[in-house]
């Protein structure tokens, strides 16, 4: 019985890391992990005369369109927790962290997936974002962009210089994934899917990306 396909989450926003995004999805693709890429929306909703509303114009003025918004995600996917993702990514991109420290679905819909154990990933400015929900996974270890160190460590968590070999620049605490920010990306990727879908995978498709 062949197993059941590993579903992800990933976040975007107005002012995301784009690289950080599209990397991740690519990588999470190519290990075969369904990945749906949701728009937080702003507060105010679609602005006026907007006709592309999925699509968010990212940190470096690259727009990426979304598979659909967080709620309507929410709505016809993940009503209960057994229709959770395996996954949930939050790209960093300082605008973009703002916006979902910000937006409360985000932080309902975290606070779920650490609830029942799920994975959370995120990189860059995104761990901010955890800080801002309720501190979720406080007292973990984690890394982030290191502009944020002090910051991560006043709010209780266990700030990481990511170690050199094994799953890269990237500090893993049980369900919680962290990396440091645009060039460490695809190390990000590649840990998550190994966390998804088993080291082989990883390491095939890190073959394929000539990431060596």
């Amino acid at each position: 019985m062949m197993a059941a396909t590993k579903r992800a989450l990933a976040l975007i926003a107005r002012g995301s890391e784009e690289m950080e995004l599209v990397i991740t999805v690519d990588v999470l693709r190519r290990c075969n992990v369904e990945v749906t890429v949701a728009l937080v929306q702003e507060a105010e909703g679609t602005a006026a005369g907007n006709t592309e509303p999925l699509v968010a114009c990212c940190s470096r003025g690259v727009n990426v369109k979304a598979d659909t918004t967080l709620q309507a995600y929410l709505e016809q996917q993940a009503t209960t927790d057994d229709g959770l993702p395996d996954a949930i990514i939050l790209p960093g991109g300082l605008e973009g962290a703002k916006a979902m420290a910000q937006a409360p679905a985000v932080g309902a819909l975290l606070e779920r997936q650490a609830r029942v154990g799920k994975l959370v990933a995120a990189i860059c400015a995104a761990p901010t974002v955890l800080a801002a929900h309720g501190k979720l996974f406080a007292g973990r270890r984690l890394t982030s962009y290191p502009s944020f160190r002090e910051k991560l460590q006043a709010d209780g968590y266990r700030w990481e210089e990511p170690a050199a070999g094994g799953l890269g620049r990237v500090v893993r605490d049980e369900n919680l994934i962290t990396s440091l920010g645009p060039a460490t990306t695809f190390d990000f990727g590649l840990a998550i899917g190994a966390a998804l879908v088993g080291q082989e995978v990883a390491d095939k498709v890190a073959a394929g990306l000539l990431y060596k």
